[in-house]
């Protein structure tokens, strides 16, 4: 056999021998993480019932976004502020986002993670949704939140505001500032939220009615 071909049947080989890799490989990051595959069940039917679905992004991105809901304009009552909601898919209809007896978790400083969320996340329902201002939001973070609100429709509005919003946000909601510190410990009062009877917003401002 002439040497091209033997170059020829050892470059053939490397080829095969590489696709099998990248298969095992595949293989082995969906067997640790998952991917692809229902959540498992534990057999307890209080915590099966709540077995959370998983959505690619790409299904995400397929579902009609809420701010393009044909449902019209939203009613702007109460007070005003300068600052919106953080990302479109905040919004209930076309004209932004409107919350019926909300609770208000004001945060000085940085939400970096979802875990720092998980608490006040875990109180928020339909009933008594959860609008989340804070002095910056983590894009990572941002973008779950959206995501979650657009798949699932999760009862929460995030936005981005200065300390003078933030305060008199707090001081017309009965809200208490939470410390960037606080928030990580994953320990949240009931007390430490305000309420308001209605939330309505757009990506640029925001009316709270307290009554």
């Amino acid at each position: 056999m002439s040497p091209l071909a033997w170059f020829l049947v050892v470059v053939a080989a490397g080829v095969v021998l590489l696709a099998a890799a990248v298969l095992l490989d595949r293989r082995q990051r969906r067997a640790v993480t998952g991917a692809g595959e229902p959540a498992p069940r534990r057999g307890v039917e209080s915590v099966d019932r709540i077995v959370p679905h998983y959505v690619t992004q790409d299904e995400i991105d397929a579902m009609p976004s809420p701010a393009a809901d044909p449902s019209g304009g939203l009613p702007h009552r109460g007070e005003g502020f300068g600052f919106g909601h953080a990302h479109p898919d905040f919004a209930t209809g076309s004209g932004g986002a409107e919350l019926t007896g909300p609770r208000f978790l004001v945060v000085d400083g940085d939400v970096t993670s979802m875990r720092e969320l998980l608490a006040p996340l875990g109180t928020a329902t339909v009933e008594s949704p959860l609008v989340l201002v804070a002095a910056h939001i983590a894009g990572e973070v941002l973008v779950t939140l959206a995501a979650n609100r657009r798949a699932f429709g999760m009862p929460v509005v995030a936005a981005v505001a200065g300390t003078r919003d933030r305060r008199r946000l707090a001081e017309l909601t009965g809200a208490r500032p939470v410390a960037e510190d606080d928030l990580r410990s994953g320990y949240l009062p009931a007390d430490i939220y305000g309420t308001a009877a209605a939330w309505s917003s757009t990506g640029t401002r925001a009316w709270v009615q307290t009554a």
